[in-house]
C-alpha cells in the first residue's frame, strides 16, 4: 500500500518516492518555495538536510535540487517536528 503524502507547503521534510541509484534513499529534503499554487507534476526545488548542516554558517552555499512534486512524500511537517521525531526513534 503507497501512503505517499505529496508535500503542500514551504518547510515540509519530504524524501524522494523513488531515487536513483546513486542517491541516498534516506536523504530528507526541505521544500524551499511556496508550492501550494504548483500542480502536483510542477518541478519545485528542495535542499538537502545534510548539506544544510554542512553549512550551517551560509545556508545559502547549499545546492538546490530541482524535482517533480509528485516524486516526493512529507516524512514532516517542519524541521522542528523533524527534528523531535529523532526523539521518538
Amino acid at each position: 500500500m503507497n501512503s505517499q503524502t505529496i508535500p503542500t507547503k514551504q518547510g515540509q521534510i519530504v524524501k524522494l518516492v523513488k531515487p536513483y541509484p546513486d542517491e541516498n534513499s534516506a536523504e530528507t529534503y526541505l521544500i524551499l518555495e511556496d508550492i501550494s499554487e504548483y500542480a502536483d507534476n510542477a518541478i519545485i526545488y528542495v535542499v538537502s538536510i545534510t548539506d544544510l548542516q554542512r553549512n550551517a554558517a551560509n545556508p545559502a552555499l547549499s545546492p538546490r535540487k530541482a524535482v517533480t512534486k509528485s516524486e516526493l512524500t512529507v516524512v514532516a511537517e517542519d524541521l522542528t517536528s523533524y527534528v523531535e521525531s529523532w526523539n521518538k526513534l
